[in-house]
């Protein structure tokens, strides 16, 4: 029994449970995925890396003008600190932050209800904000949902000092429409904690290329209040069950299997992977990687980060298989970026759903929308696919990116250097 639908789902069963970076339920996850490496007869061990953990003691939002009325809030790591008493501005609604919507925020607090990327943060803070609110969930949310707001972290520069929180989508057009004079935000942190997390890491020996190896990855943390069962634990499962079936049909070429930490806050688990084993880089040929599968009404994708030929063979063979997959040449939002931003060529696998399916990132990321069969879809099409590339007299695999994946790549990397160029300046002054 090479693989096996009903094993698979006995273990995603197992891990539907919140898995929050940094956190003894991810710990907890982690020491369980280890656990069924070895009760399969492969050995795997724990690689721990450093996570930045901001710990938000007080948070608080309120109009105070003309009328006084809280709002749900929830603060955003590492963004910024009050005063205790909190800071009391006019409120200015900024939209998307386009520039023309910056020209008038000096000394006012801002609603923005576009993305929140740390550039458009320092913006605000150049021009003179003094706090800004992110937007989250949408109008139709139910009512235990609202209460659900995603914590996240801010990743821009740390000396701007711009405190923000999280608001849901309906309590801010409710704050718009209510036109305060002023508002308050109180937000007390500690946007320097660290905490620890860890990768799970498996090895299967290859024989004759043992040299060459080809990587397979899945996250397995999840968001907070999601049992993450279909993000990420299908796709746990799917390497669990490739490690099985590599276990039993020994391979040519040395097969790892990388359970990722911390994806959730921004591919960090397998951007540390590759960080601590850059010197071996150069062996891994390819990365496999899958970011939610199983998923009963869906279609598969494939999204390439690597060159053409590795696409085209992969459609080719998806036909003869009988395998109806879309393809893309792009950076997935997933672990393989890491492996492709290191100079390895990756794919990610998914099975994605229709509007109005399945959903992620909340309370209701459980089993209820997934299914075995659909499941098997995706893992019997990949044993064959991987087989070729690990079994094959020589390396199949280009060196190589296509012109567009290279491009951003590139960019990638300058933004990376930029926020590690901030981090170690910031490091160097504290010494």
């Amino acid at each position: 029994m090479s693989v096996c639908k009903e094993r698979a789902w006995e273990t995603l069963t197992k891990l539907s449970f919140e898995r929050v970076t940094g956190t003894e339920a991810e710990k907890k996850a982690a020491e369980f995925l280890k656990s069924e490496c070895e009760k399969a007869g492969v050995e795997a061990h724990l690689e721990e890396y450093e996570i930045d953990n901001p710990i938000i003691h007080e948070v608080s939002f309120k109009t105070t003008k003309p009328v006084e009325e809280s709002y749900h809030v929830i603060g955003i790591g590492g963004s910024g600190t009050t005063p205790d008493e909190g800071i009391r501005a006019p409120l200015v609604y900024i939209e998307n932050g386009n520039d023309v919507n910056l020209a008038d925020i000096k000394g006012k607090i801002c609603l923005i209800t576009g993305p929140t990327m740390p550039k458009k943060i320092e913006a605000m803070a150049k021009k003179g904000a003094v706090g800004f609110i992110a937007v989250h969930g949408t109008f139709y949310d139910e009512d235990s949902l609202k209460q659900e707001l995603r914590p996240r972290n801010s990743r821009a520069d740390k000396k701007y000092n711009l405190p923000g929180v999280v608001m849901q989508i309906s309590d801010a057009e409710k704050l718009v429409r209510s036109h305060p004079e002023e508002v308050e935000i109180v937000l007390k942190q500690d946007g320097e904690a660290k905490g620890k997390a860890q990768n799970v890491v498996a090895t299967i020996e290859g024989t004759d290329l043992k040299d060459e190896i080809v990587a397979f990855s899945a996250h397995y943390d999840s968001v907070p209040y999601s049992p993450g069962a279909w993000d990420n634990g299908t796709g746990s499962i799917t390497i669990l069950e490739l490690m099985h079936y590599f276990a039993e049909n020994k391979p040519r070429r040395t097969v790892k299997f990388i359970w990722c930490g911390s994806e959730e806050i921004g591919l960090v688990g397998s951007r540390e992977y590759c960080k601590a084993h850059k010197d071996e880089m150069d062996q891994y040929i390819f990365n496999i990687n899958f970011d939610m599968t199983g998923v009963t009404l869906g279609y598969e994708y494939f999204c390439c980060s690597a060159s053409e030929e590795v696409r085209h063979a992969l459609e080719y063979m998806a036909k003869v298989e009988n395998y109806a997959v879309e393809t893309k040449m792009d950076l997935y939002a997933s672990d393989s970026t890491s492996f492709a931003i290191a100079g390895v060529p990756s794919c990610s696998f998914a099975r994605l759903a229709p509007r109005g399916g399945a959903v992620i990132h909340d309370h209701r990321d459980t089993m209820e929308h997934l299914d075995p069969d659909s499941f098997m879809i995706t893992l019997n099409f990949v044993v064959k696919f991987s087989s070729q590339i690990i079994n094959a007299p020589v390396n199949v695999i280009p060196r190589s990116f296509a012109p567009e994946i290279e491009k951003k790549i590139e960019e990638r990397k300058k933004m990376m250097a930029k926020m590690e160029g901030k981090k170690e300046e910031k490091e160097t002054k504290a010494a």
